[in-house]
């Protein structure tokens, strides 16, 4: 597999696609949530639950460090379809996904704070770290390239024949679902749940092709049916003839 070019991308991605999205969700089974979107009840739930958070950040950091090859993957197969989407969408998923991973490590040090400290200064010293402009072009830099990236990724595998017309917007409900719907176990579940749908649908897909078909994948719907119409005219010419 190893000398082989073609197959290695296509297992890798395929892997990616569907490994990402479960280990992402038991990240967020594995979460010890917090009772309210507050500081204090985040330090005492990671405070109670020490080892079940530090096995949910390990979970959740793997899981979004496989979402990068995942969208690569994506990328490949939308790239003789709508090379443009695929292009622009793999560009801010690979720039997010980088960045994304990272960002967990701070859960290990809230938990040494939540352990160590009073209540009252593990909070303040946690939302300090937040009132910094470079903690917030960090976060920011990291979401939202990673949704715009996956979203437009997922039309453009719409596009090439390799998802649903219903998916984009699946995914959207899935990436938005933990931000809108404040803290808690089941938005966080549910919004995993979709990308899994989603991602893992298209590496089923990627599992069962040819190696010949990963590395030669035509054009999608859109180019199928605009080589229908340049036909037409030949069509006709040789019918009046």
């Amino acid at each position: 597999m190893l000398t082989d070019p073609r197959r290695f991308s296509r297992i890798v991605a395929a892997i990616a696609l569907i490994l990402g999205p479960i280990i992402t969700l038991a990240g967020m089974l594995a979460t010890p949530w917090e009772d309210e979107a507050t500081t204090a009840s985040y330090h005492d739930a990671l405070a109670a639950h020490a080892g079940q958070a530090e096995i949910a950040a390990t979970l959740l950091h793997f899981g979004y460090l496989l979402l990068l090859p995942a969208s690569l993957g994506i990328m490949h197969l939308a790239r003789r379809a709508s090379p443009r989407l695929a292009h622009i969408g793999g560009a801010l998923a690979v720039f997010g996904l980088a960045t994304l991973p990272g960002l967990l490590v701070t859960d290990f040090y809230d938990l040494a704070m939540a352990q160590a400290l009073p209540r009252t200064q593990s909070v303040a010293i946690a939302d300090a770290t937040q009132e910094s402009w470079a903690a917030a072009v960090m976060g920011i830099s990291a979401i939202a390239p990673m949704f715009f990236g996956l979203v437009i990724l997922s039309v453009a595998a719409w596009r090439a024949g390799v998802a649903k017309g219903w998916m984009p917007f699946a995914l959207v409900v899935g990436l938005l679902l933990p931000f809108v719907s404040g803290t808690g176990l089941v938005p966080a579940a549910a919004g995993a749940t979709l990308l899994l749908i989603v991602f893992g649908s298209i590496g089923v897909k990627a599992a069962r092709m040819s190696d010949q078909a990963w590395a030669e994948r035509p054009a999608g719907r859109v180019r199928r049916s605009s080589a229908t119409r340049t036909k037409a005219p030949k069509i006709a010419v040789e019918s009046a003839a």
